[in-house]
C-alpha cells in the first residue's frame, strides 16, 4: 500500500472516530420562549375589578376614611380569597379602626363628664364616621342634642314667658303659621339626622330626616337640604361600585326633596339601565348550567330595567322550554 493511500486511509479513521463522538453527544435542547398563559375572559374581569377596589381602597386610606378602605378590603377579599394581602389589610385596618373608636369614645364620655357638651358631640361625630353603627355613639350624641335643644327651648320659654310658649306651641298644632322661634326650633330638629346621616349613621340619620319631612312637609328649603344630603351620599357609593345601595338612596332622595333635582332623573335611568345590564349578563352566565339562578337573575335585570329586551326574551324561551310537556315513554 503506497504511502499517499495510507495516509488518505487514516484520514479517513480520523473523521468516522469525529462523526461517531459527535453522534453519542445529544444537541443541547433549545428553550422555546415563555409564553403567558391567556387569561379567560372571567379571570380579566376578576384582575380588573380588583385592580379598581385596590385603588378606591388606597384612596380612601389616604383620605382618612378608614371605614370605606374596610369595605373595599372587604371586597377585594372575595374576588381575590387566596390573596394573603387583603386578608391581612382588612385585618389593620379593622384594628386601627377598633383602635381610634375606643380613645373617640373615651375622649367624648371624659367631655360629658366635664359639661363639654361641643366636644363630646365631635368625638362621637367621628365615632360614627369610623363605625356608622355603633350603637353607644349614636344614643350619647341624640341625648347630647336633646339636652341642647332642651336648653334653648327652656330659655326662649323664659323670655317670652311660659305662657307664650304654650300658645306658640298650640298654634303650631292647630296650623298656625310659624313664628320665628318654631322655625329656629325646627332647624335644631333637622340639623341632628343631618349630621346623624353625613357622620355615616344611614338607617338611624335617614329615619330621623323622613320623620321631619313627614312633619314639616311644607318646608321646601330645608327637604331641598335633606335630598341633596342623601343624594350626594348615593353617588359617594355609586363611586365606590355599590350600585344598589346607591340607587335605593337616589331614590330616597327624590322621595325626601319632593322632586327630582336637576339632573337626578337622568343619573337614575342610566344607573338602573346598568344594573339590568348587569344582572342580564350574569344570566348569561349561569345558563344553562343554573337556570333557576339564570331566571332569578333576569327577573331582577327587568326589575331594574322593564325596557330590558334580551332579558325579557331569555325569560320567554326558558318559561316557554318549561312549560313543554315530556315526550312519552316507548
Amino acid at each position: 500500500m503506497s504511502s499517499r493511500v495510507r495516509l488518505h486511509c487514516r484520514s479517513l479513521l480520523a473523521g468516522l472516530a469525529l462523526l461517531a463522538g459527535c453522534a453519542q453527544v445529544p444537541p443541547a435542547p433549545t428553550e422555546s420562549p415563555a409564553v403567558a398563559p391567556r387569561l379567560s375572559t372571567q379571570d380579566e374581569r376578576v384582575r380588573l375589578a380588583v385592580a379598581k377596589h385596590q385603588q378606591l381602597a388606597s384612596q380612601a386610606k389616604q383620605a382618612g376614611d378608614l371605614a370605606a378602605a374596610a369595605t373595599q378590603y372587604q371586597v377585594l377579599t372575595l374576588l381575590a380569597p387566596n390573596d394573603a394581602r387583603f386578608r391581612n389589610e382588612l385585618a389593620a385596618t379593622r384594628a386601627e379602626i377598633g383602635r381610634r373608636v375606643k380613645e373617640s369614645l373615651a375622649a367624648g364620655n371624659a367631655a360629658m363628664r366635664s359639661g363639654d357638651a361641643d366636644r363630646a358631640a365631635e368625638a362621637f361625630l367621628k365615632v360614627l364616621a369610623l363605625d356608622p353603627e355603633n350603637a353607644e355613639a349614636a344614643r350619647d350624641l341624640r341625648d347630647i342634642e336633646m339636652q341642647r335643644l332642651s336648653r334653648i327651648q327652656a330659655g326662649r320659654a323664659a323670655k317670652a314667658g311660659g305662657a307664650g310658649a304654650v300658645a306658640n306651641a298650640a298654634s303650631r298644632a292647630a296650623g298656625a303659621p310659624r313664628t320665628p322661634a318654631s322655625a329656629a326650633s325646627d332647624a335644631y330638629d333637622l340639623e341632628q339626622p343631618l349630621e346623624m346621616f353625613k357622620a355615616g349613621d344611614t338607617t338611624g340619620g335617614l329615619r330621623d330626616l323622613k320623620a321631619y319631612v313627614d312633619a314639616n312637609p311644607n318646608d321646601k328649603a330645608a327637604r331641598n337640604r335633606v335630598g341633596a344630603a342623601v343624594y350626594d351620599r348615593a353617588r359617594e357609593l355609586e363611586d365606590q361600585g355599590a350600585r344598589e345601595q346607591a340607587l335605593a338612596l337616589y331614590e330616597q332622595a327624590v322621595a325626601l326633596r319632593g322632586d327630582p333635582g336637576l339632573g337626578w332623573s337622568s343619573r337614575i335611568q342610566a344607573l338602573r339601565k346598568a344594573l339590568g345590564s348587569e344582572y342580564f349578563d350574569r344570566g348569561a352566565k349561569a345558563y344553562p348550567a343554573n337556570v333557576a339562578e339564570a331566571v332569578k337573575d333576569w327577573e331582577t335585570s327587568l326589575r331594574y330595567d322593564p325596557q330590558n329586551a334580551r332579558a325579557a326574551a331569555r325569560l320567554k324561551e326558558v318559561r316557554q322550554a318549561q312549560e313543554k310537556p315530556y315526550p312519552p315513554k316507548q
